[in-house]
């Protein structure tokens, strides 16, 4: 089968989902294409590692503008590139990552003698939506032939919103249970001196932004960091990073935080904490959730509804009332005070969870069977 995947840019969770599905379905013998955005935006860039492990697998990467600006005459212009994909490359399907993505597709496609299907993965609503882009995405995702959703409080957030039901499949991301160790050595070295001297290290990965929410940990951790002796390493950039520098300088809390920035191949890093927290307002999935399942560290999150989805409280991990600084502050404390054998308990039933349905294996599979079944119907 030959696959064509767009997106707005190679980034963060969805970023490396993409990648690791393009990689699996070009080991497979399909033939694999990525056309992505080539101008980076404020916040928004594909990150160098997904770039090179697409190169270094021979999967041609192509960039184009724009799929990431909803403009009419750039979105034309990335169809135009769409459809000359479609030609050269006799292109089966189309898979989108996003809505405006899906909508180039859609629109390269039409009048062409060969039907291709399009498919999008939802791997998130943004919180940040006006009305009209709303009405505009879910108007796209109608028009599609197949919408995944990646937890099942997504799939019925569309519904409430108006996609078709009948059009949503909920696929759960997944990851390997390989792994490199590839981390920069400096900071490994800190956290294990931290380590030594008896501190517990608190972790948190992703973007530094409202809605990942880092800054009710960075308060959690200014009124328990001393007392507890902890130390909290926050590894991502965002437009969070300048104000929450100066607080730590302002407030002296340069002992017990550091801000790392971004890294590659964040999730290497997760098991040098002893407890990962995840404070998000909004999530499409949050796997580094499970990341933290498959390296069997201690997780603590908010309890939106994906992660509801993930945690059972006090069985795979620990929830705490979403945007809450005294609940995340006792569940803390809680988790601080475990016996080794309810640690043990709790990380081995999130290693199980996640070997039950968070494999990349499993994900392959579930998006071979959905490709399957469309191509077929055309």
């Amino acid at each position: 089968m030959n696959i064509l995947h767009l997106t707005t840019f190679l980034q963060g969770g969805a970023g490396r989902i993409l990648t690791d599905l393009a990689l699996a379905q070009k080991s497979r013998n399909n033939e694999v294409y990525v056309l992505s955005s080539k101008t980076s935006e404020p916040g928004y860039c594909s990150y160098e590692e997904y770039i090179n492990k697409l190169q270094d697998n021979n999967i041609p990467l192509y960039e184009e503008d724009s799929s990431f600006k909803r403009d009419l005459g750039l979105n034309l212009h990335f169809a135009s590139k769409v459809r000359e994909i479609i030609k050269n490359c006799n292109i089966d399907l189309i898979h989108a990552h996003a809505s405006v993505p899906a909508l180039t597709g859609l629109i390269a496609r039409s009048g062409l003698k060969k039907y291709i299907p399009v498919i999008q993965t939802m791997h998130g609503w943004g919180t940040n939506k006006k009305p009209e882009h709303e009405k505009m995405d879910i108007t796209i995702m109608n028009g599609l032939d197949q919408v995944v959703t990646v937890s099942k409080s997504d799939k019925e957030l569309l519904i409430e919103k108006g996609v078709q039901k009948e059009k949503i499949k909920v696929i759960y991301n997944g990851i390997t249970l390989e792994q490199n160790d590839e981390v920069d050595p400096v900071v490994a070295a800190e956290l294990l001196e931290y380590k030594k001297r008896g501190y517990r290290i608190i972790g948190c990965i992703g973007t530094l932004c409202e809605r990942k929410n880092q800054q009710l940990l960075l308060d959690a951790i200014k009124l328990l960091g001393k007392d507890y002796n902890l130390f909290c390493a926050f590894i991502g950039e965002g437009d969070l990073l300048p104000k929450m520098q100066k607080q730590i300088e302002q407030e002296n809390l340069q002992k017990n935080v550091r801000l790392y920035g971004y890294k590659p191949m964040a999730s290497n890093y997760i098991k040098y904490f002893d407890v990962f927290v995840l404070p998000s307002t909004s999530e499409g999935f949050g796997l580094t959730i499970v990341e933290a399942f498959k390296e069997k560290t201690l997780v603590i999150a908010s309890d939106i509804k994906v992660f509801q989805e993930l945690i059972t409280d006090g069985r795979e991990g620990f929830l705490f009332r979403n945007n809450i600084l005294d609940s995340l502050i006792e569940t803390l404390k809680k988790v601080l005070c475990l016996s080794r054998s309810k640690i043990e308990e709790v990380i081995e039933n999130g290693f199980a969870r996640y070997q039950k349905e968070f494999t990349l294996n499993r994900m392959i599979m579930n998006y071979e069977d959905l490709y399957t079944i469309i191509v077929s119907q055309d």
